[in-house]
């Protein structure tokens, strides 16, 4: 069982990272569109499936007694979900809010008062500018980074993990440029 734990063990990180994405998805789904009950289950696993890279990790790092590209890769999940991921999980929640309210022709609401198309115009282009703003920042500081790991002569895996980091971030960033562009014409409309 533990050889085929070690053996799979890349393709149950991210079989286990798109599991917690997908169950937060459906538990915002059931939140605001059917407002059900049900929804609690779907928080309750994507929260405990956060805690299955842990023995994974632990299991491959007893077996093999060194430290692996696997187990930093399990440290920048675990300090992505502390630091950043908070933050991602609210702007997916209005995000949802948002287009379940449209799909069921509801007004969005904020608190108890509306939300008008201007509101959300100057929200969506002000996050995706801070958003491309820490994204030219993470850049400049990977740069500076690289050339220093490579006069130190440091290992090509650290490089391979902050280049993944720096495209999964940039994209992230720019995948808010689109959205900004649609309420801006839907409210110039």
């Amino acid at each position: 069982m533990i050889q085929y734990i070690l053996e799979y063990k890349w393709i149950i990180l991210v079989g286990s990272e798109i599991l917690f994405w997908l169950s937060f998805i459906i538990f915002l789904l059931l939140r605001y569109w059917y407002e059900a009950k049900g929804q609690v289950f779907f928080l309750w696993f994507s929260i405990l499936n956060q805690f299955v890279n842990l023995p994974l990790g632990a299991i491959d790092y007893i077996h093999f007694r060194r430290i692996t590209l696997f187990h930093i890769i399990i440290v920048c999940i675990y300090m992505y979900a502390i630091f950043r991921g908070p933050k991602h999980m609210l702007e997916l929640d209005k995000l949802i809010k948002l287009y379940t309210s449209r799909w069921k022709n509801k007004a969005p609401y904020r608190g108890s008062s509306m939300v008008r198309a201007s509101a959300q115009t100057d929200y969506f282009r002000t996050y995706s500018t801070v958003l491309k703003r820490k994204f030219v920042v993470h850049g400049c500081l990977w740069f500076v980074m690289q050339v220093y790991l490579l006069v130190i002569q440091c290992p090509p895996t650290v490089f391979i993990v902050w280049t993944c980091i720096l495209i999964i971030d940039g994209l992230w960033s720019f995948s808010y440029h689109p959205i900004s562009r649609k309420y801006q014409k839907s409210a110039i409309i």
